[in-house]
């Protein structure tokens, strides 16, 4: 099953130029990997384990969170507690169930946009942002991958899996009226 702990894309260059592979798992990015060498390989793990933290700005002043444990199914509501005694303000997160299970959903009670940060293993992978107080914002998080690569400044089609232990390759084109392009193949297992 994809949400598995153990569940890995493997990711292999087979072209004369560096790929940047970006995975998606539904909307939400789950992997941004900058540069695979001509003939290297990368996993990435497929398994839900998220970090949230949100950050805004009140009164000039930046305000940002702890990164807190996040999964699909989760919601996730940013607020301002004004501190009374110390004359300050406390921004913090509160984790709640969320209303969709493949997806996280982000809330605001505060006057001022708040930016939703979606990290793994502490890399920034997207960002989500709230615009109004009390307006939802969801990231959907499904069970289909969505693969693309740019290799030389070009930009591959994307591949599409339900395989959480997909192998996929990335090839020169060979034809003649393909010359110099590239293309992600779906390895059989």
């Amino acid at each position: 099953m994809a949400n598995s702990s153990s569940s890995l894309i493997t990711l292999t260059n087979n072209t004369n130029f560096v790929a940047q592979f970006v995975v998606r798992k539904g909307d939400q990015v789950i992997a941004r990997i900058p540069g695979v060498d001509p003939g290297g390989l990368i996993q990435v793990p497929t398994a839900d384990t998220y970090q949230v933290k949100a950050t805004t700005i009140l009164n000039k002043n930046t305000y940002q969170t702890a990164p807190m444990n996040a999964a699909p199914g989760d919601s996730f509501l940013a607020q301002v507690i004004q501190v009374s005694d110390q004359g300050t303000y406390d921004f913090d997160i509160v984790e709640g169930a969320g209303s969709k299970a493949d997806s996280m959903e982000f809330e605001s009670t505060t006057n001022t946009p708040v930016t939703f940060s979606v990290l793994k293993d502490g890399t920034l992978l997207q960002n989500v942002t709230v615009t109004d107080n009390f307006t939802s914002e969801t990231l959907y998080v499904g069970d289909t991958f969505y693969i693309y690569a740019v290799i030389n400044g070009v930009t591959t089609s994307t591949i599409t899996t339900n395989n959480g232990n997909a192998s996929i390759s990335a090839l020169n084109n060979t034809s003649a009226l393909e010359a110099d392009f590239f293309h992600l193949q779906l390895n059989q297992m």
